[in-house]
């Protein structure tokens, strides 16, 4: 309770924090180095960009308001796959995003559908392939876990497009306001 209160003083007082979108459709703010504050919006989302990667640190993850849906893939071998032929790249994360590696093609097996509402949590490690799905004015609390290496993750997409970049930029004030009211009508 005491966590929803506080998420939603963040929101109502937005411009106290710097923001920045990601690409794959969030707005977020650190809280610390190991806590981030996300706010799901497909608004924000940059065009063509797929959302199946992974992550160069551990997770987890707390939804504050919403639904969050989630995919996991586990990668097989070409005789085992079952539905997914995807496209890989190591990628530097961050702001400099750049692809490390080039493209190479890899078969996936995609896990049932999770779904998760406020309250519940989840958790991840650094090398889970995942899709993630939040209804817009989704919030969640997100805390890492870092690893040796701090910025290379890989990204995954599906059909003869290349990589397409998400990597963060400063939010816009518009976007800060728009994006908290909405998230707001989800308390």
């Amino acid at each position: 309770m005491l966590t929803k209160l506080l998420v939603k003083a963040i929101l109502r007082s937005p411009f106290d924090l710097k923001w920045s979108v990601q690409g794959l459709g969030m707005l977020r703010t650190y809280l610390s180095d190991e806590v981030r504050l996300h706010i799901w919006d497909r608004s924000l989302r940059v065009p063509n960009v797929s959302p199946i990667h992974d992550h160069p640190w551990h997770l987890d993850s707390y939804i504050v308001a919403g639904c969050l849906k989630q995919y996991r893939f586990v990668l097989v071998g070409a005789q085992e796959a079952g539905n997914e032929i995807l496209m890989m790249s190591k990628i530097k994360c961050g702001e400099q995003a750049h692809t490390k590696t080039e493209p190479v093609q890899v078969y996936a097996d995609r896990m049932p559908i999770e779904v998760y509402v406020p309250g519940e949590s989840y958790r991840q490690t650094k090398d889970e392939i995942h899709e993630t799905q939040a209804d817009d004015g989704t919030v969640t609390l997100v805390t890492r876990t870092f690893t040796e290496d701090r910025e290379t993750a890989r990204v995954f997409w599906r059909g003869n497009g290349g990589w397409v970049d998400a990597a963060p930029r400063p939010a816009t004030s518009e976007e800060i306001s728009r994006v908290c009211k909405r998230a707001l009508q989800e308390f």
